[in-house]
């Protein structure tokens, strides 16, 4: 019971942080649960691909009704979607299949570094638009989605930190980019799921209540509440100071990543 009330406030927080600073949750989900899945009995070997799995799984709800809204409000481009999407969906697939096989500590530093460069990014970012200096081509497209595939597929994130600038960097408005990256990070933690639940299909020694790399119990504890203070967060990111928040909170995150870099 203490470990699913554990489950309960990580989902409470990551959807709290994910409305209030436009976030994916694997940043957050994906340390806490390297610390609590040992205590339900994850050998360490498979703490990392369960973390990652897991992750993946949350982002698939939390960024659905996203994506939904996003639709409703036409913010989505499909043109880039139909190009974009499947170099993101195959390399993140084949990736999986690579870190699942890798040592943990390995998997925990790949995973510690691209989380410091995206928590430093957070707190270098400005709120200025982006000015297109490079066409939205086939080639960018496909080249920049199987990359970010496959960083995607290291981290358990959905990937909104690369493709949003991406796009806006080549004249997509802010908007559109955030509401193609919704769609783009819904489809890549399908992607991400299916995958880590393939590629841990008849693992020996994973807990009870596992779908290959995906503990359930974490997955519903987290999703039962963070798809209500996602809208919480939203709502407080119109009174509070969010450039303020964004970056003390990109600062704990860079402790976390280096804390994980040379504990694990």
């Amino acid at each position: 019971m203490a470990i699913l009330g554990a489950f309960l406030v990580l989902g409470a927080i990551s959807g709290l942080l994910a409305g209030l600073f436009g976030i994916g949750g694997g940043m957050v989900i994906v340390p806490a649960l390297v610390y609590l899945l040992p205590k339900v009995g994850v050998p360490d070997d498979l703490i990392m691909s369960m973390a990652l799995g897991t992750s993946f799984s949350t982002i698939v709800v939390n960024t659905f009704s996203a994506a939904q809204h996003h639709h409703k409000l036409g913010n989505i481009e499909f043109s880039v979607i139909k190009v974009f999407v499947p170099a993101l969906m195959i390399m993140g697939f084949l990736t999986a299949s690579i870190v699942t096989d890798l040592p943990k500590h390995i998997i925990t530093k790949l995973f510690s570094v691209l989380m410091f460069y995206l928590s430093l990014k957070m707190f270098l970012s400005i709120k200025s638009q982006k000015v297109a200096t490079k066409q939205l081509t086939v080639r960018s497209m496909i080249t920049a989605g199987s990359v970010i595939g496959v960083l995607a597929s290291l981290g358990g994130i959905a990937g909104g930190g690369f493709i949003v600038p991406f796009l806006e960097g080549r004249g997509l408005a802010l908007k559109k980019a955030i509401g193609t990256s919704s769609f783009c990070g819904c489809l890549l933690g399908l992607t991400g799921m299916l995958s880590f639940m393939f590629y841990g299909y008849n693992i020996p020694n994973l807990p009870d209540y596992s779908l290959g790399y995906v503990y359930l119990p974490a997955l519903f504890g987290v999703v039962s509440v963070s798809f209500f203070t996602s809208k919480l967060g939203a709502k407080l990111a119109a009174v509070l100071s969010v450039s303020i928040l964004k970056r003390a909170f990109a600062l704990l995150l860079v402790g976390i990543a280096i804390n994980m870099f040379f504990k694990y």
